[in-house]
């Protein structure tokens, strides 16, 4: 462990490598469907290529039978996507007009669903490095909307699963994840500003039924969750030697992919 000297409020220690080549992610199944009309998702994340799409948090989609999924990716044109489809139709279709184009340093990215607000425009919140960014609104949730994330089928960290296939694989490093069930939450909950920097906070609060935190601390066990709920992760195509010290207080120096 390096010390910063107590600048940081929370250190963080671990980062999670997803290489692209090695079709690598984190899934999980709930046991049933939690909150979908408010939650919170927070995560610290480095690019190691640009100009693909590449899955954050995605439940199973299914363009065949049902045509049903929902997710948060980085669009091929390296902006964030949040996404709902149920039968055909498009519940949301958020895309930040903020590139994500610079692979040397984390970005801290919250996004915020909580289809209970009586504006529209404050349905969807993103956050980064603690500012809500725009976007372009194609499609707002409609009022009191479910969303196809956390819903009972099986969620995909670092790519999504579409007909039983894994596509849209995430590739660079995955920091403090944290998924708050039932709650949207403010950029203050997980971060603040130190002389003008935008650093990790450690979340105190409670995380609900499907909630879950990873800080990748144990590469035995790369998919624990130590939000208290037990709800961890399997890993496929990641090792121990994935779980990496890179981290935003402790930026290692990556190849720049361009």
């Amino acid at each position: 462990m390096y010390s910063s000297g107590g600048f940081y409020p929370h250190e963080l220690e671990q980062s999670l490598r997803f290489n692209d080549d090695d079709s690598a992610y984190l899934s999980r199944t709930p046991a049933s469907a939690g909150n979908q009309r408010t939650w919170t998702w927070s995560c610290w994340f480095k690019r190691g290529s640009l100009g693909s799409y590449q899955n954050l948090l995605g439940t199973e989609y299914n363009t065949g039978g049902g045509n049903y999924g929902g997710y948060i990716t980085i669009e091929d044109t390296d902006k964030l996507r949040v996404y709902s489809n149920l039968s055909g139709t498009v519940q949301t279709h958020i895309t930040t007009n903020m590139v994500f184009r610079d692979v040397a340093s984390f970005y801290h990215v919250i996004v915020v669903f909580n289809s209970t607000e009586a504006s529209a425009a404050d349905r969807v919140k993103i956050y980064v490095n603690g500012s809500l960014v725009s976007y372009t609104t194609t499609t707002a949730p409609s009022l009191n909307v479910q969303g196809q994330l956390n819903d009972g089928e099986r969620h995909d960290i670092g790519s999504l699963r579409a007909n039983g296939s894994n596509i849209w694989f995430f590739d660079g490093y995955l920091s403090e994840v944290n998924f708050i069930d039932g709650q949207a939450l403010d950029p203050t909950d997980f971060g603040e500003f130190k002389s003008g920097v935008w650093v990790a906070k450690q979340y105190t609060g409670t995380y609900g039924t499907n909630g879950f935190y990873l800080n990748f601390s144990d590469s035995s066990n790369i998919g624990d969750d130590l939000s208290g709920n037990g709800n961890d992760w399997t890993p496929s195509g990641l090792v121990a030697t994935d779980v990496m010290l890179d981290v935003p207080e402790n930026n290692f120096a990556t190849w720049n992919p361009l």
